[in-house]
C-alpha cells in the first residue's frame, strides 16, 4: 500500500535542505530525496524550487494569521502577541530566515518569495502607527518602532546560529516588550 506524503512533510525537508546548503546550493533532487519522494512528485506538487519556498512561506503567514496578532486596544498585549510570534519563528525557523537574508542580494527571484513576510511587518508597523497616533508610544518611524522591537530576536537568533555552544542570547519575550516599553511608552 503506498504510504500518502503530505505537502506539510514535503516543506519541511524542503526548509531542512534549503536552510543546510543555502538556496543556491540546494537542489530538487536533495529537497526530494529529504521529502522521500520522487523528484517528478515534487515538481507535479510545486513546479520548482521557487514554488516550494514560497509555499513554505505561504504556511508560515497562516501561522502568523493563527497567532492572532492584530490591533485589541491592549498594547501590552498585542506587542508580546508580535514579539512571541518572532521568537517562536526565531527558534524554528532560524536557520531558514538567516540562509534567505543573506541570499536575496544574489537571488533575485527571491524577492518575489520576500513580498508575503513584508506584508506582515506592514501589518505589525500599522498597529503601531495606531497605537503613537493614540499617544500610547513615542512617536517615531513605525518601521524603526518595529525594528527596536523585533530586532534583538534576530541578531539574537544570529548570534545563537553562529556561536550556538558559547553565546546564547537569554531574552525572552515578556522581557522584550517590558523593556520596549520602558524606552517608548508614554503614558
Amino acid at each position: 500500500m503506498a504510504r500518502t506524503i503530505t505537502d506539510d512533510h514535503i516543506l519541511e525537508a524542503a526548509l531542512h535542505v534549503l536552510a543546510t546548503k543555502g538556496y543556491a546550493g540546494a537542489t530538487t533532487r536533495e529537497i526530494s530525496a529529504a521529502a522521500e519522494i520522487n523528484e517528478v512528485t515534487l515538481f507535479r506538487r510545486f513546479g520548482n524550487k521557487k514554488n516550494l519556498l514560497m509555499a513554505a512561506v505561504e504556511q508560515e503567514v497562516e501561522n502568523f494569521q493563527a497567532g492572532k496578532i492584530e490591533y485589541t486596544g491592549d498594547l501590552e498585549g498585542d506587542l508580546r502577541r508580535i514579539v512571541q510570534f518572532y521568537y517562536d519563528l526565531m527558534r524554528k525557523r532560524g536557520h531558514v530566515l538567516s540562509m534567505l537574508m543573506s541570499e536575496v542580494p544574489r537571488q533575485p527571484e527571491l524577492a518575489e518569495v520576500m513580498q508575503t513576510p513584508m506584508t506582515i511587518v506592514q501589518k505589525i508597523t500599522r498597529i503601531i502607527e495606531r497605537y503613537q497616533n493614540e499617544g500610547a508610544l513615542e512617536k517615531e518611524s513605525p518601521v524603526d518602532a518595529f525594528v527596536s522591537l523585533v530586532g534583538p530576536l534576530f541578531l539574537g537568533g544570529i548570534i545563537n546560529f553562529l556561536q550556538p555552544q558559547t553565546l546564547q542570547s537569554s531574552l525572552e519575550p515578556d522581557e522584550m516588550v517590558r523593556r520596549y516599553l520602558n524606552g517608548r511608552a508614554t503614558k
